[in-house]
């Protein structure tokens, strides 16, 4: 029987990444094991469940290099033991892996061949991204390891395309990011799609460089100015508000105490923060980096209706009347006031992002002979998946 060995990110509940590794990714590969056509094997890494991220943008920087070595530890004495053979597969749930070399490195002398695939979210083609500044000695690795790669995921063809430009040449599929829709809802069972949403601005997106934190303020002073009627929420699970960014943590308080309206949410718990979304009316993005974004598809998820730039990925899978002109203050304001003034739409977003969290599990186990993208080729991708089910 096929083994899929997956390593997860380190489960940080402040961050999506626990849902993702604990929860939505085994519950991905749960019917193939259900049906007896693998065995999942979650690698374990040493994490403290407690830790805070006190220097990195989404990850810690040591918390991080810890946690994937020790899960390449972990593998190895699998391989030792005997417990991989040729045929298994590798999921890495982040390209970024350290200590993923000592495993390619064990597995050619050891002569075993395994599938290895891993989502990219990110990494130094992009740059708007932290990685970018370290291109220079990371590009080399990340087009060392894609020489040994059976397939990438990523959330948008502007990143494919970044990528083969960058000289990337694994098969890379187009799937979003892997949203468990149904195991999301549950968090907050309370939401009614039919109750009316209050006048409410949420941003949840970190308030680092590349999420363009002083334009968000430059956007909710203006627009709260000019409508009195609303207000501006920005979460985060964290237990205080943080930035790499110099300046920017004292740019939010400072408007949150000349702006009553403009508030302040830390400390949200999942369920919280859902319920936050089901209760607003738009999500606002300004990110100069997103390929997809976590914060569109939980919005929609729970019925949010969103602003955000016409800017690298969005234009693919937003529609244009829910656009604006990027680094444009009067746009953005002027398109949030439009869109708080009309219906609720139903958006197929989340929904799309949930075929492609199905097809990584389908790709892994079943493997593909050609690049597939869910924005563009969704009917194709349920095909396979109910054939898969038959």
């Amino acid at each position: 029987m096929k083994k899929v060995f997956y390593f997860g990110l380190e489960p940080l509940k402040a961050r999506y990444t626990y849902q993702l590794s604990k929860e939505w990714m085994p519950a991905t590969f749960q019917p193939y094991v259900d049906a007896g056509k693998i065995e999942f094997i979650d690698i374990k890494g040493e994490f403290d469940p407690n830790q805070q991220i006190k220097v990195g943008a989404v990850l810690d920087a040591i918390g991080r290099g810890k946690f994937a070595m020790s899960q390449c530890s972990n593998f190895l004495h699998a391989l030792n033991i005997g417990a991989v053979s040729d045929g298994d597969a590798i999921f890495l749930q982040d390209y970024w892996h350290p200590g993923i070399e000592s495993i390619l490195y064990a597995l050619d002398l050891y002569g075993i061949k395994v599938e290895i695939y891993a989502m990219l979210h990110a990494q130094s083609v992009d740059e708007y991204d932290f990685t970018y500044p370290m291109r220079e000695w990371m590009r080399g690795f990340e087009l060392g390891l894609d020489k040994r790669m059976t397939g990438i995921f990523v959330g948008s063809t502007i990143h494919k395309d970044q990528l083969r430009q960058a000289g990337f040449e694994a098969p890379i599929h187009v799937v979003s990011l892997p949203l468990h829709l149904e195991m999301t809802r549950d968090k907050y069972p309370d939401y009614d799609p039919h109750k009316r949403k209050k006048q409410v601005v949420v941003y949840s997106s970190r308030l680092d460089k590349e999420k363009n934190p002083f334009f968000m303020m430059a956007v909710a002073e203006q627009y709260l100015e000019q409508f009195t009627g609303a207000e501006w929420h920005v979460t985060t699970s964290g237990e205080i508000f943080k930035s790499m960014l110099p300046g920017v943590i004292d740019a939010l308080y400072e408007l949150a105490e000349r702006q009553p309206r403009f508030k302040l949410l830390n400390n949200l718990t999942k369920q919280e923060y859902y319920k936050e979304l089901a209760e607003a009316k738009i999500q606002f993005n300004c990110s100069l980096q997103d390929y997809v974004s976590w914060t569109v598809l939980e919005s929609t998820t729970f019925g949010c209706d969103m602003v955000f730039p016409n800017f690298r990925s969005f234009p693919e899978f937003i529609p244009p009347s829910r656009l604006y002109t990027p680094f444009n203050v009067n746009s953005a304001v002027i398109r949030l006031h439009e869109v708080m003034q009309q219906s609720q739409p139903n958006y197929n977003i989340a929904h799309l992002a949930d075929l492609g969290r199905q097809m990584e599990g389908y790709i892994v186990v079943n493997g593909i002979d050609q690049e597939i993208n869910i924005w563009h080729e969704a009917e194709y991708c349920k095909h396979l998946l109910n054939k898969n089910e038959e």
